[in-house]
């Protein structure tokens, strides 16, 4: 099983704004790819100083089917957050696959 793994800080003042629009609209567009068979959406623990952070872990049966994704399906995605987020958003992503 491979891992896409997209983490974020958001502003804290459109924490929930950007969570609704992570459920609703930002999730949906990457499962309509048909590269990634699962995913699961965390917020990670950190102190009260640091902006909020999540992470959003993409499942695939395949690594063809990550690069499929990376190279001709998320620059329209991340596009998107980039538009409607701005410098409200910081991500980075990596990919990583499980071991046991």
């Amino acid at each position: 099983m491979f891992v896409y793994n997209i983490s974020f800080q958001i502003d804290p003042n459109q924490q929930a704004p950007w969570l609704i629009w992570m459920q609703e609209k930002f999730i949906p567009m990457i499962h309509a790819t048909g590269c990634f068979s699962d995913n699961k959406f965390y917020e990670i623990e950190v102190s009260e100083d640091q902006a909020p952070t999540y992470t959003l872990q993409l499942f695939s049966q395949t690594p063809e089917n990550i690069e499929k994704y990376k190279n001709q399906l998320s620059e329209s995605i991340m596009t998107e957050l980039q538009d409607t987020w701005g410098n409200q958003c910081f991500h980075f992503i990596t990919a990583m696959r499980i071991v046991n």
